[in-house]
């Protein structure tokens, strides 16, 4: 049995900006703010770890079986349950600017050191997709199995060469986040109305 954290949990808007920390070195990811200082939840894990899963491996551009170093945490706001796991991986070129930095639980100082070691600027691209989490995960967010998690997997990209330098996964329970996204015209779609042939508006169109 699994002991939900209260009838309601506190929920976030999840947007696609990255804000500098105003407390410490690093980054603050979607759902945090450069304010917020998150803690952590059990115990940190910074060290090698064999990879063996496909997806990570081919975003990291790592044979599978490749040690990598795996950075896992579970944090979120003060006084709530936890809000995300988030597990790491760091490439071997820059493993070794990653390895002994954990002063703060939610900041990207790690990432600071790998763009002054000549990666600056990183630029990130995020993938998302529901899925059921494992007993573990379930455990890990105080969540029962039954209820979906927002599973979002972020490919850190090197100024430098363009090559991965870290991929993230970050495992959210789907009744805390909701993701936020604007929209953007094409080309094609920039013209006003008046410019378009009259007797195709008349007709109407889907959507």
């Amino acid at each position: 049995m699994t002991v939900r954290y209260g009838a309601r949990r506190p929920r976030r808007k999840r947007g696609d900006t990255v804000h500098r920390n105003r407390q410490n070195l690093g980054y603050s990811f979607p759902s945090a703010s450069g304010q917020e200082q998150w803690i952590r939840h059990g115990d940190a894990t910074n060290n090698p770890v064999r990879l063996d899963d496909p997806r990570i491996a081919h975003l990291l551009k790592v044979a599978l079986g490749t040690e990598v170093l795996r950075r896992h945490r579970v944090t979120g706001p003060p006084g709530e349950a936890p809000f995300q796991i988030n597990v790491s991986w760091v490439h071997p070129r820059v493993a070794d600017l990653a390895a002994e930095v954990d002063a703060n639980p939610a900041a990207g100082e790690w990432l600071y050191r790998i763009e002054q070691a000549g990666h600056w600027p990183i630029t990130w691209r995020e993938v998302h997709r529901a899925r059921m989490p494992s007993k573990e995960e379930a455990a890990l967010l105080q969540i029962p199995t039954s209820l979906p998690v927002l599973e979002i997997v972020r490919e850190g990209l090197s100024g430098q060469d363009g090559q991965p330098v870290e991929v993230t996964e970050y495992i959210i329970a789907s009744d805390r986040v909701e993701t936020e996204h604007m929209l953007q015209r094409a080309p094609d779609a920039q013209t006003p109305w008046p410019d378009l042939d009259p007797d195709l508006l008349s007709h109407g169109s889907d959507g």
